[in-house]
């Protein structure tokens, strides 16, 4: 396994969250006096945060972000366990989070094997 993969799998994972939050706040059926605006800020601006380690494929930024997804990941169970219909938002954020936590753990294990073997 190469690092190269799960770096890939990372950003499909990432950025697949980032969308999927920003559909489910802006497309999906809400109450009335339901503020648009700062659920974005709310649910989207926290992932702007690590963007630029994890682009340039950065294993510390790998580290904390990981750690962030862990957030996501239990919103979306509560989410999930809380609605009555099936929805499909809450289901895609549980899906991305888990995907790029795992992705991310993953690759910062194989880039560590890689740079000690360089060494």
């Amino acid at each position: 396994m190469t690092p190269q993969l799960f770096r890939i799998l990372t950003l499909v994972g990432f950025f697949g969250l980032m969308i999927s939050l920003t559909a489910w706040i802006t497309l999906a059926e809400h109450g009335e006096g339901y503020p648009t605006a700062a659920w974005l800020i709310i649910g989207v601006v926290p992932l702007l945060l690590p963007l630029r380690g994890i682009l340039h494929g950065k294993p510390y930024t790998h580290a904390w972000a990981s750690f962030m997804m862990l957030f996501y990941f239990t919103h979306g169970v509560g989410e999930v366990y809380s609605t009555g219909a099936i929805e499909i938002y809450p289901w895609l954020e549980v899906f991305f989070s888990s995907l790029a936590f795992t992705a991310m753990i993953l690759f910062i294990k194989y880039n560590a094997k890689n740079a000690s073997k360089i060494t």
